[in-house]
């Protein structure tokens, strides 16, 4: 069975602005041409900010930044202060709750709607709000899209009903279309494989 895989219009009348996944092509998960920031310049960047905003710069501050940019997957605030807690064990859930805000407002990381019980972010690594996320039905892996056509579209539908668009929040539910056709799923696959992996490492 053959589901129908549907592409932007923008992608056609543009290819080299608004580059898209062929067929038979390696997936892009990211479409933009930006190149992701530098761990340690994403780090500087925020300290810059909480100087700037007349914050002190703490070391668990500096911690939970460290800790934050360290992840490459979305993540919540007890994700957070487990990845802090291996590099400062006094590190408190409150100072994580505290740090948030700041972080947010830095733009060093983003709010991401997951529809799960707790709240969800993720680094901004390149200071883009061109980003939605899928969530595959199936396995729950999170995949992180960026597409510049996105924004576009989205900025003119705001603007067409009188409105400017301030954030954009994109969450998609989807059917791994390789397990329909096919009756597999490689990421599933891998999933599943290193799940017994990472519990005979704890």
């Amino acid at each position: 069975m053959t589901f129908e895989r549907t592409e932007c219009a923008m992608h056609r009348i543009s290819p080299g602005v608004f580059p898209a996944h062929r067929p038979g092509a390696p997936a892009q998960l990211g479409t933009s041409t930006r190149m992701a920031k530098h761990p340690d310049t994403l780090f500087q960047e925020a300290l810059v900010y909480l100087r700037q905003s007349g914050f002190r710069v703490t070391k668990p501050r500096e911690v939970i930044v460290r800790a934050a940019i360290s992840f490459s997957e979305p993540f919540n605030a007890e994700d957070l202060l487990s990845s802090g807690r291996k590099i400062d064990r006094l590190i408190s859930l409150a100072t994580v709750y505290r740090t948030l805000p700041m972080l947010l407002d830095s733009r060093l990381i983003r709010e991401v709607e997951l529809n799960r019980e707790h709240r969800y972010y993720e680094v901004n690594r390149e200071q883009s709000p061109a980003a939605f996320h899928i969530v595959c039905a199936d396995c729950r892996q999170v995949v992180q899209v960026q597409d510049e056509c996105i924004t576009l579209r989205e900025r003119f539908l705001a603007n067409s009903l009188g409105f400017k668009p301030l954030k954009l929040a994109v969450r998609v539910e989807a059917a791994c279309l390789e397990l329909l056709e096919r009756g597999r799923c490689a990421r599933k696959e891998a999933i599943e494989a290193a799940a017994p992996a990472s519990a005979g490492s704890n």
